[in-house]
């Protein structure tokens, strides 16, 4: 059956306008103006009415520009920050709502004793939480139906309050003395009086039509809020001096006409709010559970025949009677507030991100201008930390551990969130302002292009590269396949037909096969690029790709090539063109025996004078960090008599590029092929690339090493010195 069961008038604007009518108005809007005067009354009021105005506008917007589910502000802050960000909010929000329940029994019992002083407040509570648990377990269409009936008793006591026989005072006080308290801390014991706006909005997955029924039910409530706290302020201080006012926070039951009236309208204030929060807040708990956002939270989504909630009520039920049976609890009670004000936060802050970043999703029927979420955002804040710092603080780090928390235990559940499109945003900004500052070699690191034709070459050197652009650096991958080569993944992957969708299929199906070989370095919270492209030859598609990138935001600038076998027409012209677009160039020839040993060691051959010197300093660098190794400066000189020269240019180099402590100096004397026998034992050797690569020459050199060997070209973008 359809849960589709309540119009705006009954599951919107009236559990909204019974929480906003509620204690504070019987009990303290007195006190609140024989404080601060009739202004300062009046300035609370508009303040904290603007506060909730806002949020209710930005809620109002986000729910004509998507689907709102079960839930309420969960659903809300689920579809727009992620089920992660909603359930951290979520839960911390729905025990919030559960012990409140509590705290309004609890009030609803001193009232009680109004009438009838002998009797027990706990006794009183216990039982009203019974009939309530019974009310909201059996039938929510009957809870509300009850709110009609407290509804009607608030409005005949507003009635016996403004018919007072009292006579205006004479003593009538425009502005307060502050006697005891300073504005904020009467602002901060007000606030919570208008903190009942999302009691509609709880109700979501239950409504006929939460898009009209969410915005024009909560706005219509906040509205006749307003106009009676305005019209008690006044009449409480053309009434009643302020003396009287600060010291009888009964006010309100003495000034009426029929007393009895007031009483039972205080009673009923008391026992709305907490119905509202026993129906709402089980709807809170049923959303986390249909996610499966907590361990057992899937156990909360049980519902009766008639579509109620019952597990969540009587999970609901069990916190709120421990809550009454542990009697006060006056600091939890202001923590419970933050989090509320967080979620109206969040809210606000959700609809001026939504504005700014310029998504095309975000299309509300109802528009707002973006002051208006932003203020929003800010005024609750500020109110948080102007109620209680401490509980601020608390309630914020809470909800940031729970945020964490959730986003290592990770949702099977799709939420289409905007994260993704804020930090775009971000990264969209901080590149426009970077593109108008000119580039320095200083702000270098590795961003590596590895062309490979086949991905079965990548296996062995995943981790090379990584040990290379780790921590910061980024790879980008392209597997170049020829037509030859398409037609083999085709049958490989069982497809056979030649139209574009299944040629869409080879291409993702080979993307999901390189990225799970270099899974590795997304592990290690490394950005990964990965494409596929099909062309005639692998260097041309190579060269084309290369010529791409040098329009994009983030360019590669090394070219990464894995040797393979004997000299290839293809060798040279990628490299020439990695050259001509501006690219450093690494060409790596893998000793398939030795791999790179035990990751330790690294001789970098330097000759004075060589155009290559930086890039092959900066990446032996980076080996030695992430190795934890040592490098070895080695330079080959033709006489004995030149030694000296090299040791002194060696250690020179040493102190400039600022390699020391961890670096080795060795000079060896001969003829540059001969002495490569004579090279000290190493995990890996560096060299300088000759201006013309020579493929056959790498392949001697790598032969007579006996080690992986990597050549190194610079783009005269990098400086070891920088």
């Amino acid at each position: 059956m359809s849960n589709r069961r309540f119009s705006m008038f009954e599951g919107v604007f009236t559990p909204c306008l019974l929480s906003v009518l509620g204690v504070i108005m019987y009990l303290r809007l007195g006190w609140v103006v024989g404080n601060v005067g009739l202004a300062g009354a009046l300035l609370i009021i508009v303040f904290s009415h603007l506060i909730t105005l806002s949020t209710a506008l930005s809620m109002s917007s986000v729910v004509t520009n998507i689907r709102i589910g079960t839930g309420g502000a969960y659903s809300i802050i689920s579809k727009s920050l992620g089920i992660e960000a909603g359930g951290a909010i979520g839960l911390p929000l729905y025990i919030s709502q559960a012990v409140s329940v509590a705290f309004y029994i609890t009030g609803f019992g001193e009232s009680w004793l109004f009438v009838f002083p002998g009797h027990s407040i706990l006794l009183v509570s216990l039982g009203a939480w019974f009939v309530l648990l019974l009310v909201s377990y059996f039938s929510t269409k009957l809870a509300f139906r009850i709110q009609y009936a407290i509804l009607a008793l608030i409005v005949l006591s507003l009635v016996s309050i403004f018919g007072t026989k009292e006579i205006a005072s004479d003593n009538f006080s425009f502005f307060g003395g502050f006697s005891s308290l300073n504005f904020w801390s009467v602002f901060a014991i007000f606030f919570p009086a208008v903190t009942g706006i999302l009691a509609g909005a709880s109700m979501s997955g239950e409504l006929k039509d939460p898009r009209i029924s969410i915005p024009k039910g909560t706005l219509w409530a906040i509205a006749v809020g307003f106009v009676v706290y305005i019209s008690l302020a006044y009449f409480f201080a053309s009434r009643v001096p302020l003396d009287v006012l600060i010291n009888n926070q009964k006010i309100a039951i003495d000034l009426g006409r029929w007393k009895i009236l007031v009483i039972a309208g205080t009673m009923g204030a008391t026992l709305s709010s907490a119905l509202v929060m026993f129906v709402g807040a089980p709807r809170v708990l049923l959303a986390l559970g249909k996610h499966a956002v907590f361990p057992l939270s899937s156990k909360f989504t049980h519902l009766n025949e008639k579509g109620e909630p019952t597990t969540a009520i009587l999970v609901t039920a069990l916190i709120s009677l421990v809550t009454i049976l542990c009697g006060s609890l006056n600091q939890i009670a202001s923590l419970l507030t933050m989090f509320f004000l967080i979620t109206y936060g969040i809210i606000n802050f959700t609809v001026f991100v939504e504005q700014t970043i310029g998504i095309a999703s975000f299309r509300p029927t109802l528009r707002i201008p973006k002051i208006i979420p932003l203020l929003g955002s800010l005024g609750c804040l500020g109110i948080m930390f102007l109620i209680n710092v401490k509980f601020s603080f608390v309630a914020v780090s809470i909800i940031l551990v729970l945020y964490i928390a959730l986003l290592k235990k990770g949702t099977k559940f799709y939420s289409p969130d905007i994260r993704s499109g804020m930090l775009v945003f971000l990264a969209e900004q901080f590149v426009k302002s970077a593109s108008r500052l000119p580039y320095y070699p200083k702000i270098w690191k590795p961003n590596v292009f590895i062309p490979v034709q086949d991905i079965d070459n990548l296996d062995p050197v995943v981790f090379f590269v990584r040990n290379i652009v780790s921590p910061s650096g980024r790879v980008t991958i392209v597997n170049v396949i020829g037509q030859e080569q398409y037609l083999s993944l085709k049958r490989k992957f069982g497809s056979v037909s030649k139209n574009e969708e299944e040629r869409k299929s080879v291409v993702d199906m080979q993307r999901l096969a390189i990225f799970e070989k270099v899974e590795k370095l997304k592990e290690n919270n490394i950005f990964v690029e990965v494409s596929v492209a099909i062309s005639d030859s692998f260097s041309g598609g190579a060269s084309a790709i290369m010529q791409a990138f040098k329009g994009i935001v983030f360019p590669p600038n090394i070219l990464f090539y894995l040797l393979l076998q004997e000299d290839k027409v293809s060798d040279h012209s990628i490299v020439d063109r990695a050259c001509a677009e501006g690219l450093g160039v690494m060409v790596l020839k893998l000793n398939s025996r030795v791999g790179f040993g035990r990751e330790k060691n690294i001789n970098l051959w330097i000759r004075q004078g060589s155009p290559n010197m930086d890039l092959a300093v900066l990446i032996s660098l980076q080996l030695r960090k992430n190795w934890d190794g040592m490098i070895r400066l080695v330079q080959v000189v033709a006489t004995d008599t030149a030694r000296l020269d090299a040791e002194q240019y060696l250690e020179k180099l040493c102190q400039l590029m600022r390699l020391a402590p961890q670096v080795e100096i060795v000079v060896l004397i001969g003829e540059f092929m001969f002495v490569l026998k004579q090279a000290p034992v190493a995990d890996i050797n560096i060299f300088g690339m000759q201006e013309k690569p020579d493929c056959q020459n790498m392949h001697r050199v790598a032969n007579v090493v006996q080690t992986s060997i990597l050549f190194l070209r610079d783009s005269k973008h990098e400086s070891a010195l920088a």
